[in-house]
């Protein structure tokens, strides 16, 4: 049976005190990877850039770039369909409304 790799691995470049490293989470999705960002913000002290780093690795040869551009033009489509929804739901009134008690 071969054999599995240790589920979290901390990437070369850490610093020696641990204070800055890169892990490498193995067979987990990015839905766990965008709940843990979420968490680290919330509960770290650390600081925070208005930045996001996106690695895409691409099989036989095709364009990382395509597949980025792609993917944004297809989440503004979903955007569009969901604010669209929103709005008819809005006008119609087809919503639960609901009062605070105080």
């Amino acid at each position: 049976m071969a054999e599995l790799p240790p589920k979290v691995t901390i990437m070369k470049g850490a610093s020696p005190d641990l204070s800055a490293a890169t892990y490498q989470i193995h067979d987990e999705s990015h839905t766990i990877g965008n709940a843990l960002r979420w968490m680290l913000m919330k509960n770290a002290p650390h600081p925070s850039e208005n930045v996001i780093n996106v690695r895409i690795q691409m099989y036989d040869n095709l364009s990382s770039l395509s597949a980025l551009i792609t993917a944004l033009a297809d989440l503004d489509k979903l955007c569009e369909t969901i604010e669209e929804a929103y709005v008819t739901d809005l006008r119609q009134g087809d919503f639960e409304r609901w009062m605070e008690r105080s």
